[in-house]
């Protein structure tokens, strides 16, 4: 049925060039790329403005959107998990290079181990995927954590294209970053074939020996202490190569291959007289190959392939775990196989129309007794459209999701089937883009993990799957004067509605969680973005981002419950951040903050249960040098936590004091 369905959209007619197929004007980012004015609220941080930022992993960057919480579990080494809106880090999903990073276990992904380097646009996607030609796994998720690094091009690469990074740091941190970039054939006009390769290389080392208080009461004059973070000690090396073969101008190949591996320590809880345990010990290794081939075969169609292998591996050890053994040691080995197709044409004027289908098979083992060893066939096929006029975008998608479960041992989760809906308008009442309003609705729907479902310490195969409404109504401008300033703003008001929402909240350590299931939670908010850029002289610019969020997302299960009512854990009701540099011929000096109000690290809101406000400041100053022809060296000095401030995001975990970051970067 669905190659039918392909079939008699390759028969369409369309009057389109593959260029305009391939980028709709309504999703090209305006103004400096920060705010888009869509159906979807989207925000963009580009690779200059990555460059700028006081940040070393991209869940720094993340930390400069609106909507976002991110878990930071402290250190460089410590689990970094984001909850976008209220609605935990399994409805988030994360694409790299157009293709979807998984973990079948936990449902989430720890963005503490990608690098910013070489990134070229990071952005969130609120709701739905704004662009129509992508696998239908991109719909199949509340929000969207789009990475996209840089392709060499035939007319900016060199034969051999160089760079080289190095970051050194305060508590023992050395972070070099290595990338060449080969061209192995010269394009010598717009439809010759163009083919290179690149190699990235990542090495980040960290002792996590930061100091902290430890407080022995809530009232001034109680005990305090000094210590120092043990056990949070971190090594890590990714290593990814990319070819790249365009065969023509409609047509081009892209392979990725990656590996990453990982050795650190898991600290474990601060409480009273015990600050840590020495003994636990985390190791992690991924390795992926993933293929992306398109081709716009004429004016009327235009065909999209996506394949990938995954392959995790998890090693877990308590040598002090109090059992029968005396320890833990636990192995779990995941993996995936992917396949993806999807096909675009346009029937009629300014009508799109895209048909994908994924196919994707998970399997987990673990060598744990009487492991459940859960295998689930997974069955996404999305059909999308949109219209677009000079006064008016519409866009929708119907995804159909199949999920088909076994296990080997026990008894395994429920069959699922299920129809999710989504639908963005976007008007402009001035006939172009620079001012928009915006109403989006999105049902989603998400089976628990297998760790959900089969961990013997707190699975649960009755666990209900999540199913979640989203309601967005926002305004959006963005313009430029004179060619010396420019303006993008937005705001976006939002509800969701999620039925039998599942919430982690750390239990023991950050490897073992307590799954808790809310019968219902609303989630209401809104989010302000700012950004403007004001050229004052030729060699004078001021570059301003901000972003406000608030978020009321409590537990309405049950009305004589003592958490009805209640904020859900972790989930601040303010939060915000900001940060404004000046560029001048001789350096760049830069100063942001991040802010967020109260929290609770419970279900319910009481005082025991609530975490104090916290601003986090950072300066940095940096230079690039032109040492001479096609050589460019860069400095960048920063401190950041510059006021030195104890704070914790969750309970227990002491997020790092100040610090200091040397940056050295070479290009060639």
């Amino acid at each position: 049925m669905l190659c039918f369905a392909m079939f008699l959209l390759l028969q369409l007619p369309a009057q389109i060039d593959s260029v305009r197929m391939r980028q709709l004007p309504e999703v090209e980012i305006l103004g400096n790329g920060e705010t888009v004015t869509t159906a979807v609220p989207i925000q963009t941080i580009n690779a200059k403005e990555l460059k700028a930022l006081p940040i070393l992993q991209l869940s720094d960057a993340l930390k400069y959107m609106s909507g976002i919480v991110i878990r930071d579990y402290g250190g460089v080494g410590g689990m970094k998990t984001v909850s976008v809106r209220g609605l935990g880090a399994q409805h988030t999903g994360v694409a790299y290079d157009g293709i979807a990073l998984t973990d079948c276990q936990t449902g989430q992904i720890d963005l503490g181990k990608i690098s910013t380097e070489n990134v070229k646009t990071l952005s969130l996607q609120n709701g739905r995927e704004e662009d129509i030609f992508v696998p239908a796994r991109l719909f199949s998720t509340a929000s969207l954590i789009n990475i996209v690094t840089n392709e060499p091009t035939f007319k900016e690469l060199k034969p051999v294209n160089l760079y080289f990074a190095f970051t050194g740091g305060s508590f023992g941190l050395i972070n070099p970053f290595l990338l060449i970039e080969n061209r192995i054939k010269k394009k010598k006009n717009e439809n010759d074939s163009f083919y290179a390769w690149s190699l990235k290389v990542n090495y980040l080392q960290s002792k996590g020996d930061y100091p902290f208080e430890l407080h022995y009461g809530t009232h001034e004059g109680d005990s305090v202490s000094l210590e120092r973070r043990s056990n949070s000690d971190v090594r890590m090396i990714n290593a990814e190569a990319n070819f790249y073969a365009v065969f023509n101008s409609h047509s081009k190949l892209t392979a990725k291959v990656y590996y990453y591996l990982s050795h650190r320590g898991l600290p474990g809880a601060v409480i009273f007289y015990n600050v840590g345990n020495n003994q636990q010990r985390l190791n992690s290794q991924n390795a992926f190959v993933q293929l992306h081939y398109d081709n716009y075969f004429s004016e009327k169609v235009a065909y999209q392939l996506n394949a990938k292998y995954n392959d995790d591996q998890t090693r877990y050890m308590d040598s002090h775990y109090l059992n029968t053994e005396g320890k833990l040691d636990n192995f779990y080995h995941q993996q995936e196989y992917y396949l993806s197709n999807s096909v675009l044409c346009k029937p009629f004027k300014q009508w799109y129309l895209s048909l994908s289908n994924d196919l994707f098979y998970n399997t987990m083992n673990a060598n744990l007794k009487d492991f459940a060893m859960p295998g689930r066939f997974n069955c996404l096929t999305s059909l999308a459209t949109t219209f677009y006029s000079k006064y008016v975008h519409v866009s929708a998608n119907l995804l159909h999701t199949l999920v088909l479960n076994y296990v080997k041992v026990g008894e395994a989760a429920s069959n699922e089937s299920h129809w999710s809906p989504s639908l963005g308008i976007n008007i402009y009442p001035l006939g172009n883009q620079n001012f928009n309003i915006r109403l989006l609705y999105k049902n989603i729907f998400r089976m628990p993990s297998f760790n959900d479902l089969y961990y013997r310490e707190m699975g649960n195969i009755q666990l209900n799957p999540e199913k979640t409404n989203q309601f967005d109504i926002g305004l959006a401008y963005d313009n430029s004067w004179l060619g010396r300033i420019s303006l993008s703003t937005s705001v976006d008001a939002y509800y969701n509605r999620v039925k039998d929402k599942i919430v982690a909240i750390p239990n023991r350590n950050m490897f073992i969680w307590s799954m808790m299931n809310f019968g219902k939670v609303n989630i209401a908010g809104c989010d302000v973005n700012v950004r403007l850029n004001y050229k004052i002289i030729k060699h004078l610019k001021i570059n301003l981002m901000g972003n406000y969020s608030y978020q009321h997302a409590v537990d309405m299960t049950d009305e004589k419950s003592k958490t009805y009512g209640h904020q859900i854990p972790y989930t601040p009701r303010h939060s915000g951040s900001a940060a404004i540099n000046v560029e001048t011929t001789w350096f760049t000096v830069g100063y942001s903050i991040l802010a967020a109000g109260e929290r609770y690290v419970l279900a319910q809101n009481t005082l025991a249960n609530r975490l104090e406000p916290y601003f986090d400041q950072s300066i940095y100053i940096s230079h690039d040098f032109n040492v001479k022809d096609k050589v460019i060296l860069g400095l960048k000095l920063e401190m950041l936590n510059l006021a030195n401030e104890q704070y914790e995001i969750i309970r227990n975990y002491p997020m790092q004091g100040r610090s200091f970051h040397v940056k050295f970067t070479l290009k060639y």
